[in-house]
């Protein structure tokens, strides 16, 4: 009997969600098991293409593909995500952090440097960031804790490499700056100074 009502329960949500037009990351969401997440895949969804997933491109050249819940919907309850980097010469993944997990970064092909702030203990507000400044060569990692500020840059003329595994589906990306210059003007200043009184004077 317990079981007649699971499968009913399958089959009604299966129902439901085809009715309401769900995607199908939505739809694996939803699903009450690793059981059912598995049926909702087909053979080829198993599959994401770095090569053609959909990207976010980088200064001076290069681009991002993140292997997300969102684009890769196998990943829906795995635990882990994944991104690949390609940097142009002098391409630079500008300072930003992911809310959403750690990043374990390897550098596929040879060097790049890269920057990391690490939060200031708590008891001192105004204490600032430890910043840690490392040259990462070929088959070298680091990690970049979650929600701490990041970057990297390709110093070299040759088109560069690197992999970054997560231990979520959905790392998320906010680049600081556009972030800070979102803000309305008069809380720039206020949080930087305001520069134009400090030239008038």
């Amino acid at each position: 009997m317990f079981l007649q009502l699971i499968s009913i329960a399958i089959l009604s949500f299966s129902g439901i969600a085809a009715a309401i037009d769900l995607t199908l990351t939505q739809q694996l969401m939803l699903a009450p098991s690793r059981h059912a997440r598995y049926e909702l895949l087909k053979d080829e969804d198993f599959v994401f293409d770095f090569g053609k997933g959909p990207s976010s491109e980088l200064v001076n050249g290069g681009y991002l593909v993140d292997a997300t819940s969102e684009t890769f919907p196998a990943l829906v309850g795995q635990g882990v995500g994944m991104a690949v980097g390609i940097l142009g010469p002098c391409g630079f993944n500008t300072p930003h952090v992911h809310v959403g997990g750690t990043e374990f970064n390897i550098a596929l092909n040879g060097t790049f440097q890269t920057f990391l702030a690490l939060e200031p203990p708590t008891t001192d507000s105004g204490a600032p960031p430890r910043v840690v400044n490392l040259t990462m060569n070929t088959l070298q990692a680091t990690i970049f804790p979650q929600g701490s500020p990041h970057m990297e840059f390709n110093p070299s003329c040759e088109t560069r490499a690197f992999v970054a595994a997560f231990g979520t589906d959905d790392f998320g990306r906010t680049q600081e700056f556009e972030a800070l210059f979102s803000v309305p003007d008069d809380v720039l200043e206020d949080s930087l100074g305001d520069s134009s009184q400090s030239l008038a004077d």
